[in-house]
């Protein structure tokens, strides 16, 4: 692995970030943890999702994005169910938007009856089966300002669904300065949500500079990539699918491209400059040769 020696900085949440963190490690990257949002609660301080979680048995399907959505509202199910970590009601269908969240689930004792094979809401969106009859209802608890990809793609199908907030990101305090410049002199950063490119290009340091961008910039998924390049990243990385898994081998294959390109141009300028000392060691010697020779 390449990533032996590198530094990568891992922007995603302290409750989201071990996945990578330890993927990376294993990697032999040496792991930059710095969250620029952190989870805070809803709004109406979950209100609307314990009424949602009192009330599953409405709902056909619960479509979950993120792992913190599976917390949150496991979270807020009525003592009994959650103690146990069973969904309350039979009749209740979960999806996932890919294998992390599935594995958010599967910790819980859950598991989904669906998962999309293309992790996005697009992807999820397009093998949510119809509804069975009109009025079956969807839920999905999601982050406040999350797309509406999705529930707007199951409407399309016919679903009725309920968009119920679940947790918000809010920007993380300002780093001291020497936090920043350890970003400056960091391999890669990674970013596994717009909000956290976001969240990265608004930021400031305590002194009030912006956040130096490491060299390579690599995202989970082509719209986090969109959000970045959006933002005036260059993008030099986007993982195939939304994993740790994913993201490190695509980070380690970026690397070893640069590696590779470095080892030509310098072997190159080695070539270059040993040509040049021959073309003067030889010029030198014909400058010699025509030299007016002394009498003898």
């Amino acid at each position: 692995m390449t990533l032996e020696g590198a530094t990568v900085v891992v922007t995603r949440p302290r409750s989201d970030a071990d996945e990578l963190a330890r993927a990376l490690a294993a990697a032999g990257a040496r792991v930059l943890a710095f969250p620029v949002v952190e989870i805070a609660e809803p709004a109406d301080g979950g209100a609307a999702l314990s009424a949602a979680a009192a009330n599953l048995g409405r709902y056909r399907w619960v479509a979950f994005t993120s792992a913190n959505a599976v917390q949150r509202l496991l979270a807020a199910l009525p003592g009994a169910a959650r103690r146990s970590g069973v969904a309350p009601l039979p009749g209740v269908s979960l999806a996932a938007v890919g294998p992390a969240t599935a594995a958010a689930l599967a910790e819980r004792g859950l598991s989904p009856d669906l998962v999309a094979t293309r992790a996005s809401a697009e992807g999820l969106a397009e093998v949510f089966p119809a509804p069975p009859s009109p009025g079956a209802a969807v839920l999905f608890p999601a982050s406040a300002g999350a797309r509406p990809t999705l529930p707007d793609a199951l409407r399309a199908k016919g679903w009725d669904v309920d968009v119920v907030e679940a947790y918000r990101t809010v920007p993380a305090p300002p780093p001291a300065a020497s936090v920043a410049d350890q970003l400056g002199s960091a391999t890669a950063v990674t970013f596994a949500s717009p909000s956290a490119v976001e969240g990265y290009v608004m930021l400031r340091d305590v002194r009030g500079r912006r956040l130096p961008v490491p060299g390579v910039v690599a995202c989970i998924g082509p719209v986090t990539a969109a959000a970045a390049r959006a933002a005036g990243l260059a993008v030099a990385v986007v993982a195939p699918s939304a994993s740790a898994a994913a993201l490190v081998r695509a980070l380690d294959d970026a690397l070893v491209r640069a590696l590779d390109g470095a080892l030509v141009r310098a072997l190159d300028d080695a070539l270059d400059r040993a040509l040049d000392r021959a073309l003067d060691r030889a010029l030198d010697g014909a400058r010699a040769e025509d030299r007016p020779r002394p009498p003898r």
